[in-house]
């Protein structure tokens, strides 16, 4: 009888135990399956992830790691850390195990660095490190994580340059508001409904930017956008354009009269808002108007014409609105011919390059010149900027006449090099567009090296306006076109309010002083005691000072009594072609 129990008890047991095997052995096989998913995901993840030996000889790593670390040459038991290099902003560069040193004495847990770069052989990423101390095979290890973040930044520097978002505002932008109005303009021809745009200026905004500083004006903008961000809903969206120029639309619209009345009641609105919070100064707007599809049928057409119909309002101080009329396409015809004959002019090479000589107010040598465009138009004779400069920047073709003007002055100062005449500084203006949207610096490098000329003799003149919109873009330019050895100047100092914190930042050679604070200097003791600052300010942050547009005999005297380093002028000379300025150059 016992035996027996002995028996059934022996046989349950070995039932038991293989179905205990059977149930393991399924788990065991489903955790192996987990981790060779985990591996697998692991393996095709974004992220970089490589485990080091405490020599830093690489253990494994995974498909993302070895494209971004180039680990491809490294096999099992090879150490990496040397050929892997990092810096942190412009600090020396460290390997990874002085970083794993100097980051240890902080932190005994995990090692995070963001966006930091990361070197190997010739090759620069943006990457964000995680770094943890580990096990692996039962020694001990480092598991590092690389998330490169190279994409991210372009990504975010293009949204910068050309993006849905006004970076001041935080309205949407003038990109933003192209494709949204030709998507409603699409909707809206479905549908036979009409919409009306307002485009939004402030008045006198340009004087004030003078008078009260930019700090003062920013704040004028960031409190117009708050003012139409609470008028938005679902059939009204606002966008910040440029500038001052602020655009509303309003969908679902039914006629003219309807249109004036929606101006008006904003006008009124925005003057009660601004009020409230500015009663020290009186402000006030004006608003150019335009109708899908009566004024227009795409983004461009519309808003060029709200453009003109806000003219049309800053000109009658009677009307803060003023409707687009379909008689001033004739003023725009007229501006379309034209910049067809700019266009037809730089094929042609119909423009020239004048120079207006700089002296030296100390040895009253010709000691530079500033290199001016002149158009030979075939019919209407020889045209000043002032005829189509303003033309040219709206097109875009400014750019093809900086380029020209560029292309000019380096040829004819090598000219005049070869024919032994003394070295002079050229000065050469550029508009904000020039600097942004062509790649100046690559192009003016591989110009100098064609050439054999030396880039130090080359000055670069951007308005003070232009300079100061965006500070952040043109100090950026600036330092690139510093670096290839040109001089850089603020043309028209004084006309935009830039603080001494600003002229710092900038690696600026020259103020050029405008002309308005110049104006009866010899007799305007005002004047006299604005230029003297500005002298001293320039000599603090060693730049030089040129005074322009000297036109007689006591503003010479005044400034040099002043301390003034440079002046031009018609006191000395107009500007003239290559040849005349080349004599006096001669004799000088």
């Amino acid at each position: 009888m016992l035996i027996g129990i002995v028996i059934v008890a022996t046989l349950l047991m070995v039932v038991i135990l293989v179905m205990m095997r059977k149930h393991y052995l399924k788990k065991i096989t489903h955790l192996r399956e987990e981790i060779k998913v985990f591996k697998n995901s692991n393996e095709y993840q974004e992220e970089a992830v490589v485990i080091f030996s405490e020599n830093f000889e690489v253990l494994s790593a995974n498909r993302s790691a070895k494209k971004l670390l180039q680990l491809e040459p490294y096999r099992q038991g090879e150490v990496a850390d040397k050929a892997i290099k990092f810096q942190e902003g412009k600090s020396e560069i460290f390997t990874l195990s002085e970083i794993i040193d100097k980051y240890t004495q902080i932190t005994k847990g995990t090692i995070r660095l963001d966006n930091i770069s990361m070197l190997i052989e010739d090759h620069k990423k943006s990457v964000n490190v995680y770094i943890d101390h580990s096990k692996w095979n039962s020694q001990d290890s480092y598991i590092c994580v690389f998330q490169d973040i190279s994409s991210e930044l372009l990504e975010s520097e293009l949204k910068k340059q050309f993006g849905e978002v006004d970076f001041l505002t935080n309205l949407p932008s003038q990109f933003q508001a192209s494709r949204d109005i030709n998507q409603l303009v699409i909707t809206a021809q479905r549908e036979n409904k009409k919409i009306s745009f307002f485009l939004f200026g402030i008045d006198n905004f340009e004087n004030m930017k003078s008078s009260f500083g930019f700090g003062y004006t920013n704040s004028l903008l960031k409190n117009f956008a708050e003012f139409l961000k609470n008028l938005d809903n679902d059939k009204r969206s606002s966008y910040r354009l440029e500038s001052d120029n602020f655009l509303y639309i309003v969908e679902d619209i039914i006629s003219e009269d309807e249109v004036i009345e929606i101006g008006y009641e904003l006008n009124k609105n925005l003057v009660s808002f601004f009020s409230s919070r500015s009663k020290d100064r009186e402000l006030s707007f004006s608003i150019g108007s335009v109708i899908f599809p009566d004024h227009g049928r795409n983004s461009s057409k519309l808003i060029d014409h709200a453009y003109i119909a806000l003219m049309e309002s800053k000109k009658d101080p009677k009307s803060s609105i003023a409707l687009f009329k379909k008689e001033q396409f004739g003023v725009r015809d007229n501006e379309k011919k034209l910049v067809e004959e700019i266009k037809s002019g730089l094929k042609n090479r119909e423009f020239e390059v004048y120079y207006q000589p700089i002296i030296d107010l100390r040895s009253t040598s010709i000691v530079g010149a500033e290199a001016l465009v002149r158009w030979n138009h075939p019919e209407l004779g020889l045209l000043m900027p002032n005829r189509f400069i303003r033309l040219a920047e709206e097109s875009g073709l400014i750019v093809g006449i900086g380029e020209f003007v560029i292309e000019e002055v380096i040829s004819q100062h090598k000219k005049w090099l070869e024919e032994g005449l003394e070295s002079v500084e050229i000065s050469v203006n550029l508009s904000a567009r020039e600097l942004l949207e062509y790649q100046l610096a690559e192009k003016l490098e591989q110009l100098f090296k064609e050439s054999s000329v030396n880039p130090s003799f080359f000055n670069l003149d951007m308005s003070e306006e232009d300079a100061m919109k965006d500070m952040v873009k043109t100090d950026y330019e600036f330092s690139i076109l510093q670096d290839i050895g040109v001089n850089l100047s603020l043309d028209h100092f004084g006309t935009s309010g830039s603080s001494i914190d600003q002229l710092q930042k900038l690696p600026i050679h020259t103020l050029k002083v405008d002309r308005s604070i110049l104006k009866n200097i010899d007799r305007n003791y005002y004047h006299q005691e604005t230029f003297k600052a500005i002298v001293v300010l320039a000599h603090a942050l060693s730049m030089k000072v040129v005074a322009e547009g000297i036109e007689t005999k006591e503003q010479y005297e005044v400034l040099q009594n002043l301390g003034c380093d440079r002046a031009q002028g018609h006191i000395f000379s107009k500007p003239a072609p290559a040849l005349e300025f080349q004599a006096l150059l001669k004799g000088k």
